[in-house]
C-alpha cells in the first residue's frame, strides 16, 4: 500500500478533516461504491441511526496482486500436471485435510487430521466410520472433485440455507446451530472473544437479515467489479451479517474458497484457512476497522489483506509442489535402479507405494485400494486375487512388507525406503 494512501482511522487520529477525504474518495473514479451498507460502530455501540455504503478504491497496488495471484494459479496449474496422478491426488488431500483442520481450529473447535484424511478417502466404501464433520467435509471434497451442481448459482435466500443445512446436518442437532428462523436466525448473537469478551453484536431480526443477504446476492452478481475484489468484499459483508448463530466463519471461508476454485484453482481455494490463521489476528483486526465509525465503511484495506492473503497461501503451495517433485524426482531414480530387475506390473504396483510412502502422511494402501487405484488411475483390468499374488512374490523378494492381514496390507520395505 502507498504511504500517501492511508486508513481513514489513521487521518482521524492524526487530527485531519477525513470528511473532505472520505468525499475525494468517493468521488474518485477508481472507487466502486456498493449496494452494502453497514452500521459503524463507536466505541463498542453499533449506531443505529447511521449507515454508511461499503466503498473500495481500486488501487494500482491492488491490480498487480491481482495479477500475481493469477499468475500464481497458473503456475500451481502447471507444476501440478508435472506430478503423476496418485501422487497429486495424494498432495491435494493432505492439503485439504489441513484447510478443514484450520478453518475449525480458527473457530476453536479441534480436531483430529487423520480422522479427516480418512473422511476425504474417495472410496467410501473404505471409510464407514460417521464422522461429525462429515457435513464440512464433504462440501469441500465436492470442490476437490470439481462438483458444482449444488453451488453453480447461489442466488437466493434458500440456497444459503440448504448449504448450511448440508454443512452442519450433525452439528444442528444441538446447541447454538439449530436455526428459528424460516432461512436465518431470529435474534441476537453476539461475537465474543478469546477471553470471552463481547466485541461486537451483529444485526437483530431476520427480516434485515433477509435483506441484507438479498443486497448481498445482487452484489456477488455484479459484473462490473474484479472477481477477487468481489469475493473479498462479499466475504466481509457474509461475516458482517453473520445470518446464523454459530458457523458463520467456516461457512464464510467455504463461500470464498468455493469461489476461488471455480475463477483459479482448488489449491488456491484450499490455502485459504491456513494463510488466514497464520495472520489471524490481522484478519479480525481488518474486520473490526472497516466498521468503525471514522472508516465511513471504506473496504480498501480489508480487500488487500485477503488479497495478500491469498497470494502467500498460493506461494507456500507453489513451495510444497515444487519440493513435491524434487523428493519425487530424486526418489525415482533411487527406485529405477533398485527395481531394474522387475517386471514392468510389478514396478508399477511398486512406484504407486512409492508414491503413498512419499506423499501420504496418514494411511498406507491397503491391496483393495491398490485394485481401485490402478483401475481407475493406470486404466488397467486387474483382479484382486491377481494383486495378492503380485504383493505376495514382491514380499518374497524383499520389496514390500506386510503391516496388517485385514484388510490386506503392504509398505515399502527397508530395502528400499533406507536408499531414499
Amino acid at each position: 500500500m502507498s504511504n500517501k494512501y492511508e486508513n481513514l482511522i489513521k487521518l482521524y487520529y492524526k487530527k485531519q478533516n477525513i470528511e473532505n477525504e472520505y468525499i475525494k474518495r468517493i468521488e474518485n473514479p477508481a472507487t466502486f461504491i456498493t449496494n452494502l451498507k453497514i452500521n459503524p460502530i463507536k466505541r463498542g455501540n453499533k449506531i443505529l441511526d447511521k449507515e454508511y455504503n461499503l466503498f473500495y478504491l481500486n488501487l494500482i497496488e491492488h491490480t498487480l496482486l491481482e495479477e500475481i495471484i493469477t499468475k500464481n494459479s497458473s503456475q500451481i496449474n502447471l507444476i501440478s500436471n508435472e506430478l503423476p496422478q496418485i501422487a497429486i491426488k495424494d498432495i491435494i488431500i493432505k492439503i485439504l485435510s489441513n484447510e478443514l483442520y484450520k478453518t475449525n481450529k480458527i473457530e476453536g473447535i479441534e480436531t483430529v487430521k487423520s480422522e479427516i484424511h480418512t473422511s476425504l478417502k474417495d472410496n467410501k466404501k473404505f471409510n464407514k466410520k460417521s464422522n461429525k464433520l462429515d457435513g464440512i467435509i464433504k462440501k469441500y471434497q465436492d470442490i476437490m472433485e470439481n462438483n458444482f451442481e449444488d453451488t453453480q448459482h447461489i442466488d437466493n435466500l434458500a440456497s444459503f440455507r440448504k448449504i448450511y443445512d448440508e454443512m452442519f446436518e450433525d452439528f444442528e442437532k444441538s446447541g447454538n446451530y439449530k436455526l428459528d428462523g424460516k432461512y436465518f436466525r431470529k435474534d441476537t448473537v453476539k461475537i465474543i472473544n478469546s477471553v470471552g469478551k463481547i466485541i461486537h453484536i451483529r444485526i437483530n431480526g431476520e427480516e434485515v437479515i433477509e435483506k441484507n443477504m438479498e443486497d448481498l446476492i445482487q452484489f456477488m452478481n455484479r459484473k462490473d467489479i474484479p472477481f477477487l475484489v468481489k469475493a473479498s468484499i462479499s466475504h466481509f459483508f457474509f461475516e458482517y451479517i453473520h445470518p446464523f448463530y454459530d458457523g458463520n466463519g467456516r461457512f464464510g471461508r467455504y463461500l470464498l474458497s468455493l469461489y476461488l476454485a471455480r475463477k483459479l484453482d482448488i489449491l488456491t481455494a484450499f490455502s485459504v484457512s491456513y494463510s488466514i490463521s497464520k495472520n489471524l489476528d490481522d484478519y479480525y483486526k481488518f474486520f473490526v476497522e472497516v466498521e468503525d465509525v471514522n472508516n465511513y465503511g471504506e473496504i480498501t484495506f480489508f480487500v488487500e489483506n485477503i488479497l495478500k492473503t491469498i497470494k502467500n497461501g498460493q506461494e507456500e503451495i507453489i513451495k510444497l509442489l515444487n519440493d513435491s517433485i524434487m523428493k519425487l524426482n530424486h526418489s525415482r531414480e533411487i527406485f529405477e535402479e533398485i527395481t531394474k530387475d522387475l517386471s514392468e506390473k510389478e514396478k508399477i504396483i511398486l512406484y504407486i507405494y512409492l508414491q503413498n510412502y512419499l506423499f501420504n502422511d496418514f494411511e498406507k494402501i491397503s491391496n483393495i485400494e491398490l485394485t481401485f487405484v490402478i483401475e481407475n488411475f493406470n486404466k488397467q483390468n486387474i483382479t484382486q486375487q491377481t494383486i495378492n499374488k503380485y504383493t505376495q512374490e514382491l514380499e518374497n523378494k524383499g520389496y514390500l512388507v506386510k503391516i496388517k492381514q485385514r484388510p490386506l496390507t503392504y509398505t515399502l520395505s527397508d530395502k528400499i525406503t533406507d536408499k531414499l
